[in-house]
């Protein structure tokens, strides 16, 4: 049994909730919406912030959609995952999404940095977007430097935005003493949280008509079901969603009702 035959039977062009969803097809939920404004000040206000919310909840989802509204010649976004890392090593992939040459110490890479952010803000009138995603796996030390890679003209100048996103556990971190500096610099805070039932049901039927079907292939019990499952996470939204569409297709059923969710539940 293919994939094929699978979206044949359902009359869908392909899988409804694959994450290479362009963002002009990203569905702008009202929650979603909250999410990206907090983050869109935050670029306005050219500060540090902290995106938190648990796996799956559609926090990258919100963090592309940020990058495609900055402005050409006026932002330039630098996205950075790689977290779990010891400092030197922290700023060896910094210089590299900004374009630098490495250096085998931690002071000349965070000079080089500091001289090319101020030169992007100061000559080209650019303004740079640091994004550090799973920001939760940051040690200590390096949320320590990120207060110290901001401070431009004694702190009087805010030539970088800083976003920090992580999991719902990331603002615990900035309770520590050693930490104090980076709390107090932290200006915007963006949750992103759980869709509610409503949105859940917004989000699927939006999702599965982007690909094809003009009628709900899903009940309504079959829905409410599905919320109540995944606590409205997104990613959990989507993998029940194809899972129970799945079951209706063996079953030779055109539409997933309650019984085919609750199969996929208790396997």
């Amino acid at each position: 049994m293919s994939n094929r035959e699978f979206y044949d039977y359902f009359n869908l062009c392909g899988d409804p909730f694959t994450k290479e969803i362009s963002t002009e097809n990203l569905v702008l939920l009202p929650s979603v919406e909250r999410s990206l404004s907090a983050a869109e000040l935050l670029v306005e206000t050219r500060g540090i912030g902290v995106m938190t919310g648990k796996s799956g909840t559609g926090k990258s989802c919100i963090l592309r959609l940020l990058v495609d509204r900055l402005q050409p010649g006026l932002y330039k976004s630098f996205y950075l995952c790689h977290t779990s890392v010891a400092i030197v090593e922290f700023y060896t992939h910094l210089c590299d999404i900004f374009g630098l040459e490495p250096a085998h110490r931690r002071a000349p890479m965070f000079r080089a940095l500091k001289e090319h952010i101020l030169t992007m803000a100061s000559r080209r009138r650019i303004h740079p977007v640091l994004i550090i995603d799973e920001a939760h796996l940051l040690n200590n030390d390096i949320l320590s430097e990120l207060r110290l890679l901001t401070n431009f003209h004694t702190d009087s100048m805010n030539a970088l935005t800083v976003l920090l996103c992580g999991n719902e556990h990331l603002p615990r971190r900035f309770g520590l003493s050693a930490l104090e500096s980076l709390a107090s610099a932290i200006t915007v805070s963006v949750p992103v949280e759980p869709l509610s039932k409503e949105e859940t049901f917004s989000y699927v039927e939006s999702r599965l008509s982007a690909c094809g079907p003009t009628s709900p292939l899903l009940t309504a019990n079959a829905l409410a079901l599905i919320h109540q499952a995944s606590g409205g996470t997104m990613r959990t939204i989507g993998t029940i969603t194809t899972a129970a569409l799945r079951r209706a297709w063996m079953s030779k059923s055109t539409q997933v009702e309650a019984e085919h969710v609750q199969a996929v539940l208790t396997r």
